[in-house]
């Protein structure tokens, strides 16, 4: 048989029952005493830092003498400003005080007569001293006043009484908030509805004055074709051809109401063409005005590229008529340009201001990258006003030639009628 194991351990002393768990945190509380009056948190604890040497850096302290030198003297500055305001208060004060003793406001204390003044410690506080003559001891309104004031005349309550009749109070303008209505696009069946029913309205209208008496029954429209059926009568069995005869006189005048009213409506079609005809031949006459102003500008030379470039973009952007016309690569010439007002303007800054006609550049044209010196090149400008578009017919757009001889570049002005520019080549 076996041995039987016993569970005592070490001096055969049973396990602590707090010792048989993993948890060593909870076998560490439940061994100290923990007084419930303390913290007994660990985390709370904050670790002992020692105190390390500090030094001041270079200028440190000199700096903090500094900032403090500086505040005592801003202080210093503005203690003598409020000095100086307050000496300015008290002069300005002394000043007025002056002038009421001079306008009677105040006593002249010079000459004592302050002493004359009633003094205020005999007034109640309850009524001021003006009013004091005007009551009794009690206060109240003295008799003889309050009479006076009850059977007074007509005359001493208009004194009282503020006087309006003279006051004149001018009627307020009633401003009628005018709004105007936007406007109804109908398409055109709605567009034939509506006449149908404005004629509809007005028929009616009509037909309900003709029955209430106030408008009489228009005639009947009578044709020698129904003469018979509509004037059924004796008359027009018995005398025929008068009847006819009358029937056909009313025709007549039918006929020449119509015409006259056809007339009459012709007459106010035309008077509204020849109006807007006329409005139209103004406006077009100032839009022509202000499209044709034209300036004219004489350069030495146009040799580089950059500014023909440029005179020709800006041209195209502007939307302007012209061109730029010189004589050979090397010579002379005249820009033209025609067009808006406005772009002229800004054209001209760009001629007369923007380009650099001396500027000197790089001549790319033979690879050898030699420098062109434009010393002495200038543009000026020769003419500016407003051309007749039906005089000076220049194409849309605007163009650079290079003609041969001047001859060549007089001809080319001369197709478009602006051979009188030919005299602003000279220089």
């Amino acid at each position: 048989m076996p041995p039987k194991k016993d569970d005592k351990r070490g001096l055969k002393t049973e396990l602590h029952p707090a010792l048989r768990s993993s948890n060593f945190t909870l076998i560490k509380e439940q061994q100290r005493e923990v007084n419930p009056y303390l913290a007994t948190s660990a985390k709370n604890s904050t670790p002992y830092r020692h105190k390390l040497l500090r030094f001041h850096k270079p200028g440190e302290v000199s700096a903090i003498i500094e900032r403090q030198r500086e505040e005592r003297k801003t202080e210093d500055i503005k203690r003598r400003q409020d000095a100086l305001r307050l000496q300015e208060l008290d002069k300005k004060r002394n000043e007025e005080e002056k002038l009421k003793i001079l306008s009677g406001e105040l006593p002249d204390l010079s000459i004592g007569e302050d002493k004359f003044l009633k003094n205020s410690n005999d007034i109640p506080d309850t009524v001021e001293w003006w009013d004091k003559i005007y009551l009794d001891q009690t206060f109240n309104i003295l008799q003889k006043y309050e009479d006076e004031t009850y059977n007074s005349d007509d005359e001493d309550e208009d004194d009282e009484t503020p006087s309006i009749s003279y006051v004149q109070h001018p009627i307020p303008i009633k401003v009628h908030d005018i709004r105007v209505p936007s406007k109804v696009y109908l398409t055109k069946k709605e567009q034939k509805k509506l006449r149908r029913e404005k004629r509809k309205l007005k028929r009616e209208e009509i037909e309900t004055k003709i029955k209430l008496g106030l408008q009489p029954k228009p005639e009947p429209k009578v044709k020698v074709s129904n003469m018979m059926n509509v004037l059924e009568s004796n008359q027009n069995i018995t005398d025929p051809t008068s009847w006819e005869k009358t029937v056909k006189e009313q025709q007549e005048e039918r006929k020449r109401k119509h015409y006259e009213m056809n007339e009459k409506r012709h007459e106010e079609a035309i008077k509204k063409r020849k109006a807007l005809h006329n409005n139209q031949t103004l406006t077009s006459a100032y839009n022509s005005t202000m499209n044709n102003c034209c300036k004219i500008y004489w350069f030495k030379n146009v040799q580089n590229p950059r500014i023909r470039f440029k005179l020709k973009a800006n041209s195209k952007q502007l939307s302007l008529r012209g061109a730029c016309l010189r004589v050979k690569d090397e010579g002379s010439g005249i820009i033209i340009v025609i067009g808006e007002e406005k772009n002229c303007n800004f054209y001209d800054k760009l001629v007369m201001k923007r380009i650099k006609w001396d500027e000197s550049f790089e001549d790319k044209s033979d690879k050898t990258g030699n420098i062109i010196a434009m010393t002495g090149n200038y543009v000026k400008k020769v003419w500016e006003g407003y051309l007749d578009f039906e005089v000076i017919k220049f194409p849309r757009g605007w163009f650079m030639k290079v003609c041969e001889t001047e001859e060549a570049l007089k001809s080319t002005l001369q197709q478009f009628n602006a051979e009188s520019f030919c005299n602003f080549l000279i220089e």
